[in-house]
């Protein structure tokens, strides 16, 4: 049996471009990603060009869910359901958007 099977990994998939997206490119609710990397990179000036970029920051982030679904895969799943969701939504209301 695998350890991990398609729909599972759709979720995770899904879960981390969102997760990476919010964190490079939107504001968040009261500014809260842009606060939160203005804070990162005056602790840590290196860190900007991780957060101004979605395919370096998704590395990570993969990384961190991956071994996540590894130690408490359930677990993972149930708290990476809503972004991969969100992120369905999202390229759906792309995909339609841009067909008008």
């Amino acid at each position: 049996m695998p350890w991990i099977n398609w729909f599972d990994f759709l979720i995770l998939a899904l879960a981390t471009w969102r997760i990476t997206y919010m964190f490079v490119w939107e504001d968040g609710p009261g500014g809260i990603f842009v606060i939160f990397r203005e804070k990162i990179i005056k602790k840590a000036s290196f860190l900007e060009s991780l957060f101004s970029c979605v395919w370096c920051l998704s590395v990570w982030v993969g990384a961190i869910i991956g071994i996540s679904a590894i130690i408490k895969k359930t677990i993972t799943l149930y708290v990476c359901l809503p972004f991969a969701l969100s992120a369905l939504a999202i390229l759906i209301t792309e995909f339609i958007d841009g067909e008008s």
